[in-house]
């Protein structure tokens, strides 16, 4: 059996995935010893071609980068269009300003205060226990928790 697996990896015609399975095959079934198994995947690794064992995943390889390349191409063109754009606009006479980012609301994480010093004040802003507040007076040094009166909820 050994004799016709060599042959076969000496031909070069198979899959690496294909002749390490049947090579399996055989040693379960008994028709190959410990190191003949060995010794046959081991050709069959050093004798692989890569078109016939990964030929597959070198046309997704291939067709990856065939398709970034194109993604490059259209972002590239499109931020020279708006390049473009905005000069044709600004030589007219036009201005072209970006739009404002939305502000966020700041909700930081509520930390005890140690002193007047550090104290929040009316207006302050927090998270505690995954919950927004608003502190209602000044000089609050206590969580939510502690006096529910100082926080208001949202």
């Amino acid at each position: 059996m050994k004799a016709i697996v060599e042959s076969v990896i000496q031909s070069g015609r198979y899959a690496l995935a294909d002749i390490l399975t049947k090579i399996d095959t055989l040693w379960v079934q008994g028709n190959l010893t410990d190191d003949e198994r060995t010794e046959l995947i081991a050709l069959a690794q050093d004798n692989a071609k890569p078109e016939n064992s990964y030929a597959p995943l070198q046309t997704q390889i291939d067709q990856a980068f065939a398709e970034l390349k194109t993604l490059r191409e259209t972002v590239e063109a499109n931020a020279q269009g708006l390049a473009s754009l905005k000069t044709a606009v600004e030589s007219l006479g036009g201005t072209v300003t970006e739009p404002e980012p939305e502000p966020t609301e700041e909700w930081p994480a509520y930390v005890q205060p140690t002193g007047a010093h550090d104290a929040y004040k009316t207006g302050d802003k927090i998270t505690f226990d995954g919950t927004h507040y608003i502190c209602k007076m000044d000089g609050c040094v206590w969580s939510p928790a502690d006096y529910p009166a100082g926080w208001e909820k949202q």
